[in-house]
């Protein structure tokens, strides 16, 4: 492939055909991104309102892309920017450097799966209100719910994205969580029997033919974190927003245990396997609620006395369970296998949330501990709801393994300054 147009030129390009200035401040941040990519090296760029970052940093990651060949992930942390650079700052830098790059550029979006409507919910009739005696809900609550799903359904059948934001006006998350699932529940695409036509395959099968993906901190952190490929194969990350990046990594990687989680868990298997492996878990639900009533807020140093025990409880409980309801079994159907998953699902998450409490206090240097557990008593509708929490206390070492060390990694952001 012959040689392309310099940064600089193709950013006099862009500046022109968009009606622009051009801007000394533009022009350095392009050329240190441009630098950036061309040796590997890591890059911090704060730039300030009026730099026109974006397109100081889009136009040598599409020089980049269109030269190797190899995709670039662009992340941001609102779905305000993701929408300015998919819909406006893209679309109209593509017509611009066209001609000088000797083709279009392509770009898409990508979110992650929960983001996208699931077709065999909708199919199977797995879309549904929550249950009646789901104590977070009342009955105005429930028919409002109701509604929402019947309505995702309808529109499920003209829309062309199955993307959330894409349905106006928009729904509850509630109503949201009925008719979505996350990597944990989906089938995947082999086994399931609308496979071909889902809405978050097609999504990232078109995000692995482009030169830009944009995606967000959340998807970024789950890709890089928990070892779920999830973004096309690249080798240059651009972030912009960066001042966010480490609170939203931090949220990715925080989860919590309460009873209600426990329990829901257990009422998801109540069809898959023998009741006395349910009561045992919905036993442990209940123990570990009244261990938390006695027990005040706040942070935990040391696990608090009769926690081991309900913690182990819970542990051993979800592992029997998960253990009862065993391999997927030759012929299920469609409805079967997603609740199968969906019951899977949930029980992991019970099982590894109490081990990650249990080992949490196992080094005795506060300071040298992965997480921080604290005891939350939140107040919902005039109850309270008590949930033990866990968060890295640093994600610095996680960012440092999984993600510099991956890939090229550019920062920007109006706001990068710390103490000065």
């Amino acid at each position: 492939m012959p040689e392309l147009p310099n940064v600089p030129e193709l950013l006099r390009t862009a500046v022109h055909a968009l009606g622009g200035k051009e801007r000394r401040n533009q022009l350095t941040m392009a050329s240190a991104v441009a630098h950036s990519l061309d040796t590997g090296e890591h890059l911090a760029v704060q730039a300030g309102t009026g730099t026109g970052k974006s397109l100081a940093y889009l136009v040598p990651a599409v020089r980049y892309a269109v030269q190797t060949g190899r995709t670039v992930v662009v992340s941001t942390a609102t779905i305000a920017l993701q929408r300015q650079l998919v819909d406006r700052d893209l679309p109209r830098l593509a017509g611009a450097l066209e001609s000088a790059l000797g083709r279009c550029p392509r770009f898409a979006i990508l979110k992650g799966r929960g983001n996208y409507l699931c077709l065999n919910k909708i199919h199977t009739g797995l879309a549904e209100e929550p249950p009646a005696d789901d104590q977070l809900f009342d009955a105005f609550a429930l028919s409002r719910i109701g509604r929402e799903v019947r309505r995702i359904t309808e529109w499920s059948s003209t829309t062309g994205t199955g993307d959330r934001d894409d349905l106006v006006p928009g729904v509850s998350d509630q109503a949201w969580r009925q008719v979505s699932v996350t990597a944990r529940e989906c089938l995947g695409k082999s086994r399931c029997p609308v496979g071909d036509d889902c809405f978050a395959e097609i999504a990232r099968a078109e995000a692995g033919q482009v030169d830009v993906v944009v995606t967000n901190h959340a998807l970024l952190a789950i890709d890089a974190i928990s070892g779920i490929s999830i973004l096309p194969e690249h080798d240059v990350v651009v972030v912009d927003e960066a001042h966010e990046l480490v609170d939203r990594v931090t949220g990715v990687a925080t989860a919590e245990l309460s009873a209600g989680t426990v329990s829901a868990a257990a009422r998801r298997c109540v069809k898959l396997i023998e009741d006395e492996d349910v009561d045992r878990l919905e036993g442990a639900a209940e123990n570990w609620e009244a261990l938390l009533e006695e027990l005040p807020p706040g942070r935990w140093d040391e696990l608090p006395e009769g926690a081991g025990a309900a913690l182990a409880a819970i542990r051993d409980a979800a592992w029997a369970v998960r253990t009862a309801i065993g391999p997927p079994k030759a012929g299920l159907d469609a409805e079967a296998a997603a609740a199968r998953n969906q019951a899977l699902a949930d029980v992991d998450e019970v099982h590894d949330c109490a081990v990650r409490v249990l080992t949490a206090f196992e080094e005795t240097d506060p300071a040298a501990r992965r997480d921080v557990v604290w005891h939350a008593a939140d107040e919902f509708r005039g109850n309270t709801r008590h949930t033990v929490r866990m968060a890295p206390l640093s994600v610095g070492g996680l960012l440092r393994s999984r993600l510099f060390a991956a890939s090229t990694v550019v920062l920007t952001s109006a706001t990068l300054t710390v103490g000065g």
